[in-house]
């Protein structure tokens, strides 16, 4: 199987802090130098289809710190303006691909409300994790037509020889019904619907309903539960908990 790899940048936030250097000696310098790129050591591996096959994702980030200095007097935490934090995290995305080669860039839910779109190679890496299953549950979004249906087909064809059951939840809609054709001529393999994902099984979500942590928290009640935002908690925490290196 080939072996193939993705450089993704992630801009996100560290709460709490001030610039290294604390105060205005570290303020100054991410003014004049820009936000430090590092690079978490780990590498992430994934199984796509056969177009792609095997991968590790290696992963750079930004975190802006959530203060940009003390106030001179009062020593209170002063927040940054809106238009020069989004200003140095544009500028770090741009060195992020030229020095790193980062082909994806990808913003923390709060910076971004309407979720960045997520790599179909992140999506793979969590389902990696779940290795081995054997029965898979998959939600289709409405809208999301062959597209969509054709990342699903990457996303489960490299385990797909060894699936016994493969169920759909959400509302129908013609996608199912190609992917279902697929899954039995291909692999002979029998589809059902639930209205309750089993919860010992992977859940591969496409659907955009429950993202927003705000609007529906699905994801809490499945362990297994791979959909967008759980995509951007994977990828949040492995920058703020990995082994990280420095770049720049």
């Amino acid at each position: 199987m080939e072996t193939n790899g993705i450089n993704i940048f992630y801009t996100g936030i560290a709460y709490g802090t001030y610039p290294e250097g604390d105060g205005r000696t570290g303020y100054h310098k991410v003014q004049k130098e820009g936000l430090p790129i590092q690079k978490v050591r780990r590498e992430f591996s994934y199984l796509l289809g056969e177009s792609r096959g095997a991968g590790k994702i290696q992963i750079y980030y930004v975190l802006l710190p959530e203060y940009r200095k003390k106030a001179f007097f009062t020593g209170q935490p002063k927040s940054w303006k809106p238009e020069r934090a989004r200003q140095l995290l544009e500028e770090a995305g741009q060195k992020a691909v030229l020095a790193h080669d980062c082909s994806e860039q990808i913003w923390a839910v709060e910076l971004d409300k309407q979720f960045s779109q997520i790599p179909v190679e992140l999506m793979a890496a969590l389902l990696y994790r779940q290795r081995p299953f054997d029965k898979i549950c998959i939600t289709l979004s409405a809208d999301g037509g062959e597209y969509e249906l054709g990342q699903v087909i990457e996303l489960i064809s490299p385990y797909l020889s060894r699936t016994r059951q493969v169920f759909f939840k959400g509302d129908e809609n013609p996608a199912y019904e190609m992917l279902e054709d697929y899954l039995y001529e291909q692999f002979g393999i029998l589809t059902a619907w639930t209205d309750m994902p089993p919860v010992k099984i992977p859940w591969l979500d496409m659907e955009g309903k429950g993202m927003d942590p705000h609007i529906g928290k699905t994801s809490g009640f499945h362990q297994k539960h791979i959909n967008r935002l759980e995509t951007l908690k994977f990828l949040d925490t492995a920058v703020k908990n990995g082994y990280n290196t420095k770049v720049n």
